[in-house]
C-alpha cells in the first residue's frame, strides 16, 4: 500500500548559539587566527591557513564515512546531523535552526534471492534490496523467472506473474556534448582528459529509466524485479538507487555480475527456471529536520549555499563538512567585511524525492527553494550556491579477470565536475575564476544539464541539488561531481582525494566573497525576466 505525501511540520525550532572559544577538532591552531582588525582590509580571497589542511578534512570525513549509508530518517542519518549542529554550536556568532519534516520511512529488513532449476534450489547472494520496495514476507513469493532486456517496456505481456530479470547499466553520453555552446560556457581541461571522442558514463544518467522500470513493474502485475549490474557485488553492496521515497508495488533486489549470470544462464537453457524472491522491510513515520546557519553581514540579501545530509557513502554528501569549513572562516571576519547575511543549509530529504509533494522532486532542497522564490521578489534573497560530492575521485569500468562484467577502477584523476550556472555575467565570470585560480581540474562551467527548452527558465535541470532553485528561478551556482561510485556505501573514504576537496572548500569560499561584493542586479542576470515571463504566464518546467 502506497503511503499518503509527507505532511511538512510547520514548525521551525529556533535556536540562539552562544559564544565560546572551543573549536572542533578537525581545527589546528593554526585555523585559529585572529578575526581581521579594524586597520587591516577585508580579504579578497581566503586565508589558506583559516580553513582546514587535506589531512584535517580527511578527519572530518572520517566522522561521515564510518556512519555508513545514510536513509533518509535512519538513526545513521540523525547521527551525522546531530554532528553537523554540535559543529555549528561552536561558532560564535552564528544562529543555527531546524525545520521538521515529517516522511514514511522504509527500513530494510532481509532480502534473497533463489533459482530453482530442475528440482534444485540454490542462493543466489543479492546486493541488497531495492529501496522502497514492496515487502514480501519472511516467506518470499515464488514466481517463474523471465528476461526484459534493458530498453524493452515491461508490461503485463511480457511480466505479469513472473519475476522480470532487467539488466540495469550506468547510462552514458558523448563528452562531445560538453563543447556545445548551447550547454557550455567554459572548460577547464589543461591535461585535455576530456575529449569530443570520450564517453562519460553514470549511473544517474540511467535513473529515470529505473524509476520507469519499478512503476510498470508493478503495474504489470509483475511478482518481482532483479536488477542486474555489471559489476561485481563486492562493490555494490547496500546500493541505493533509486531514491524516490516512493512505495514501489514490486519487491526488488539488486544483483552482481555473477548471480546475475547464472539466472541469464539458467534462462537461456530452456528449463524455465523458478525464482524465489524475498524482501522484508517495515515503514514508519517519523520526522527528519532541515538544518539552517545564519551569518549575520550587512545586506539582507543572502548569500544561501545548500548541500544536504542524508546520503550512500562518504562523498554523497560531503558538502556539509566543506560548509562547515566555510561557515568558521566567515563567521570570523568582522561584520564589515561580509556585505552580505550568508545562510548555510542543510537539507534533509535528498533521498526521499518526494517530501514536498508526490509529483515534486528533489526533497528538502525543494522545500527550501520554494521558501526562497517567495522571498525573493521582496530583496531578501540574492543566490544560491548548491555544493555536493567534493574531492570525488573518477573511476571507470574495466574488464574483470575473476568473473563476468567489469570492476571499478581509480583513473588518478578527479571525477568530472559540472558547475550550472545561471545566465548572468557577472555570475558567470566569478565562477570562471575560481575555477581556473584553484585549479579545479576537469571542471565544465554549464547553462544546463539539458538542452534548453521554451520554458522559464530555459534549462529545467542542472544536473542534481541546484535543480529546484534554477526551477524556482533564483540566481543558483549548481556545483556536483557524479562518479561511477556515488550509489555504492563499500566505497567510504578511498573515493575521495583530500586535496581536490581542499582546493575546492578554498575556491567556493572564494566564490562566496566574490558573490558579497556583487550587487544584487548584477548576480541576477536573466532571472528578472524570467520571472516577469512566468507572472505573465509562461510555461514553467514540467
Amino acid at each position: 500500500m502506497r503511503p499518503s505525501p509527507p505532511s511538512v511540520a510547520v514548525r521551525i525550532v529556533a535556536l540562539t548559539v552562544l559564544a565560546t572559544t572551543v573549536v572542533a577538532a578537525a581545527c589546528t591552531s593554526s585555523q585559529q587566527s585572529s578575526p581581521t582588525t579594524a586597520a587591516q582590509a577585508c580579504p579578497t580571497r581566503p586565508d589558506p591557513a583559516g580553513l582546514p589542511s587535506a589531512a584535517q578534512l580527511r578527519q572530518m570525513n572520517a566522522f561521515v564515512a564510518d556512519l555508513g549509508s545514510r536513509p533518509t530518517g535512519s538513526a545513521a542519518h540523525q547521527r551525522y546531523i546531530d554532528w553537523i549542529e554540535q559543529q555549528l554550536h561552536r561558532i560564535p556568532g552564528v544562529k543555527v535552526a531546524e525545520q521538521p519534516f515529517t516522511i514514511q520511512q522504509w527500513t530494510p529488513g532481509s532480502a534473497s534471492l533463489a533459482l530453482r532449476t530442475g528440482s534444485t534450489w540454490t542462493d543466489l547472494p543479492v546486493a541488497g534490496a531495492i529501496p522502497y520496495s514492496h515487502p514480501t514476507g519472511p516467506a518470499g513469493t515464488t514466481a517463474p523467472l523471465t528476461f526484459v532486456p534493458d530498453g524493452t517496456p515491461i508490461t503485463a505481456a511480457n511480466a505479469r506473474g513472473r519475476i522480470v530479470v532487467r539488466p540495469a547499466p550506468p547510462g552514458s553520453v558523448a563528452q562531445s556534448v560538453f563543447f556545445l555552446p548551447l550547454l557550455t560556457y567554459s572548460m577547464h581541461d589543461p591535461h585535455h582528459t576530456i575529449t569530443r571522442t570520450g564517453t562519460f558514463y553514470g549511473d544517474f544518467l540511467n535513473y529515470d529509466a529505473r524509476v520507469t522500470d519499478l512503476r510498470d513493474a508493478g503495474s504489470a502485475g509483475a511478482a518481482g524485479l532483479v536488477f542486474v549490474k555489471d559489476l561485481p557485488r563486492r562493490q555494490l553492496l547496500g546500493h541505493s538507487e533509486p531514491y524516490e521515497g516512493e512505495a514501489w508495488d514490486v519487491p526488488g533486489v539488486w544483483l552482481g555480475a555473477d548471480e546475475g549470470a547464472r539466472l541469464t544462464t539458467a534462462l537461456a537453457s530452456g528449463q524455465h527456471p523458478l525464482g524465489r524472491i524475498t524482501v522484508t522491510a517495515g515503514a514508519k513515520p517519523v520526522v527528519t529536520a532541515s538544518v539552517s546557519a545564519t551569518i549575520p553581514g550587512q545586506s539582507a540579501a543572502r548569500l544561501v549555499v545548500d548541500s544536504h545530509t542524508d546520503g550512500t557513502n562518504a562523498v554523497e554528501d560531503n558538502g556539509p563538512v566543506a560548509m562547515i569549513a566555510m561557515a568558521r572562516y566567515l563567521a570570523r571576519l568582522p561584520l564589515r567585511c561580509r556585505p552580505r547575511t550568508i545562510d548555510f543549509a542543510f537539507s534533509t530529504a535528498h533521498f526521499y524525492q518526494r517530501l514536498v509533494s508526490p509529483t515534486t522532486r528533489n526533497g528538502g532542497a525543494e522545500a527550501l527553494a520554494e521558501q526562497l522564490d517567495k522571498a525573493y521578489d521582496g530583496g531578501s534573497v540574492s543566490a544560491v550556491v548548491a555544493v555536493e560530492h567534493l574531492g570525488a575521485i573518477d573511476y571507470e569500468g574495466v574488464a574483470r579477470r575473476d568473473g563476468p562484467g567489469k570492476v571499478l577502477e581509480p583513473t588518478g584523476q578527479p571525477a568530472m565536475q559540472q558547475i550550472f550556472v545561471t545566465p548572468s555575467t557577472p555570475l558567470v565570470h566569478a565562477v570562471e575564476a575560481v575555477v581556473d585560480g584553484y585549479h579545479l581540474d576537469r571542471t565544465v562551467v554549464m547553462k544546463g544539464a539539458d538542452a534548453p527548452g521554451a520554458t522559464s527558465p530555459p534549462h529545467c535541470s542542472f544536473g542534481g541539488e541546484g535543480t529546484p532553485f534554477d526551477r524556482h528561478l533564483l540566481p543558483t551556482i549548481g556545483i556536483i561531481s557524479a562518479p561511477q561510485s556515488l550509489y555504492d556505501p563499500v566505497f567510504g573514504l578511498a573515493g575521495i582525494d583530500f586535496g581536490v576537496m581542499r582546493a575546492e572548500t578554498l575556491a567556493y569560499t572564494d566564490l562566496l566573497l566574490r558573490l558579497g561584493r556583487l550587487s544584487r542586479p548584477a548576480v541576477a542576470g536573466s532571472v528578472p525576466a524570467e520571472r516577469a515571463q512566468r507572472a505573465a504566464g509562461a510555461a514553467g518546467c514540467p
